[in-house]
């Protein structure tokens, strides 16, 4: 989770570490990735309290936002994420249309 181990959470979405400003082999952490993880809170407590007010309309199209926005994660990882880390693009992806196809089957009813 990127708000507690946020140089772990690089490895996990498929980026490379910032370049320090001092030379290191490792690199640093930006503060960036914890809001990444706060993002990521906020997705999860918006779908649950719109699932708790019963806004079924509201859950599908927040969920078909989301689908978006993992499908452009997928796209960043793709183009940043350097050689070795470009296969987890995939797994950004594969979530992306994992909602997508939740969010069509939500919508036939």
């Amino acid at each position: 989770m990127a708000l507690f181990s946020p140089r772990a959470e690089y490895g996990h979405v498929g980026l490379l570490l910032e370049p320090s400003k001092t030379p290191s082999e490792a690199g640093s952490v930006s503060s960036l990735m914890y809001f990444k993880g706060i993002r990521e809170i906020s997705y999860g407590m918006t779908l649950v309290a719109l699932q708790w007010q019963a806004n079924e309309s509201a859950v599908t199209t927040f969920s078909a936002i989301l689908s978006i926005v993992r499908i452009g994660d997928g796209l960043v990882v793709w183009l940043n994420g350097g050689d070795e880390l470009r296969y987890k693009a995939a797994g950004h992806w594969i979530t992306g249309l994992g909602f997508a196809g939740w969010v069509i089957w939500r919508w036939s009813f």
